[in-house]
């Protein structure tokens, strides 16, 4: 008797140890990738109505699992049978059963999309013209400036200080978007605009506050900085700069204002003296409103100005920038570097 109890109790463990090794085993499976190497991805689709059995079978079949049983496994195990949602999914080899299933169970479905990059500066136009060559503007249908700050005050309170009649140039800020090939300009629109409102932090909007700027005084004043320098310190000065010169009742003077009026950057004379609300030369304070689209640097930089004795600037050929303290400096510095 005792022999056969021992045999027993051998049994015993040695099934146990089995069992425990086959657990492992299929806990590492279901966390295996199909190839740790190869992550070319490839749209799967679940069908409204399809069972575990099936969606296994077919990512076994399509080549994104070993086995359909390691799938049909993960999915028990984390108790989301019922939870796999219908659509299309961007899978690739190198996920393992327990992502996919994890993925789908939490709905993560792949849209058609195209990444479209609004690089700091630009302005309406410019945002037009890339949101059509992405495809999402067609010909006829409207444009950017088409839309105003009234159309989306109710929404973005950062608007309530703008003009109803303006258009949205400033706040659509600059980043790489994804959106889907289907997107209206509205939905286009509101997700840069949802960007700005994120961006802009309380904290910027408390000290802009305090300064007693509006945040379309703000963006205005930071549309002009994105277009005049380039470095962060530059921006910082030059803001200094045309904050003192409206203080002190001096025209801002700005090349980028006109400029975004001619659309061009060589700038004659006659440009100069040409009268618009954006031109800078023959009209003090800032312009009707702003000229570009400023990353968070500008923007920044015009609210935290680094104070100085400078009241003038020019950009060299090379672009750095050359800061004088009076007319007699910058007239020779002028004389230096753009003759």
């Amino acid at each position: 008797m005792r022999i056969i109890a021992i045999g027993i109790i051998f049994i015993v463990i040695l099934f146990s140890i089995v069992a425990a090794g086959g657990y492992f085993y299929l806990e590492a499976q279901t966390k295996k990738p199909l190839s740790a190497v190869s992550r070319a991805e490839k749209v799967f689709e679940i069908k409204r109505g399809e069972s575990v059995s099936a969606i296994a079978g077919r990512l076994a079949k399509e080549g994104f699992i070993s086995d359909r049983f390691f799938f049909k496994y993960a999915v028990w195990k984390s108790d989301i049978g019922g939870s796999l949602k219908a659509g299309k999914y961007l899978l690739n080899s190198g996920m393992s059963p327990l992502e996919m299933a994890r993925l789908m169970a939490e709905g993560r479905v792949w849209r058609d999309e195209v990444a479209v990059t609004i690089p700091e500066g630009f302005n309406l136009r410019e945002i037009d013209a890339r949101l059509k060559a992405a495809g999402f503007l067609v010909s006829g249908s409207p444009a950017l400036a088409d839309l105003t700050a009234g159309d989306f005050k109710k929404d973005y309170d950062f608007l309530a200080d703008a003009p109803d009649s303006v258009s949205l140039e400033g706040y659509l800020f600059p980043d790489t978007y994804h959106f889907e090939k289907n997107t209206s300009l509205e939905n286009a629109v509101r997700k840069m605009l949802d960007n700005f409102d994120k961006k802009l932090s309380t904290d910027l909007r408390e000290e802009a506050r305090k300064q007693s700027k509006t945040i379309f005084e703000i963006v205005t004043m930071a549309s002009i900085i994105e277009k005049e320098v380039i470095t962060t310190d530059d921006m910082k000065l030059v803001s200094g700069v045309l904050w003192k010169r409206l203080e002190i009742g001096m025209p801002l003077q700005a090349d980028a204002t006109v400029a975004y009026v001619t659309g061009h950057g060589e700038l004659t004379r006659d440009d100069l003296k040409t009268d618009t609300p954006y031109n800078t030369y023959t009209r003090q304070g800032l312009p009707k409103g702003p000229i570009s689209n400023p990353g968070l640097r500008a923007i920044q930089a015009a609210i935290y100005p680094t104070l100085s004795d400078y009241l003038y600037y020019l950009s060299k050929p090379t672009k750095e920038t050359v800061f004088s303290r009076t007319l007699d400096e910058h007239n020779r510095a002028k004389e230096k570097y753009l003759k």
